[in-house]
């Protein structure tokens, strides 16, 4: 609950914004071992420190099946 998603129109990535307070950091490192799922948490992309909350999935590399198979893993993850 609480967390969105933008629809990509094109591009290679998908953000997702978590509720407010939330770290993306935080959350890697678990999602990685339970989830098997890698992301790029959004702050690394924020010169101003916000973004704490937001990480970036990629879709370039994995194939389709892959996608459908972490996206739930990721889901569950979040709750």
């Amino acid at each position: 609950e609480g967390v969105t998603w933008s629809r990509p129109d094109g591009g290679m990535f998908v953000w997702v914004t978590l509720p407010e307070g939330a770290d993306a950091t935080a959350l890697l490192a678990r999602s990685v071992r339970e989830a098997r799922v890698a992301f790029v948490p959004g702050n690394a992309f924020h010169a101003d420190g916000t973004g704490r909350n937001t990480l970036r999935l990629s879709f370039t590399l994995a194939d389709s099946r892959a996608v459908g198979e972490g996206i739930p893993r990721l889901a569950k993850l979040l709750g």
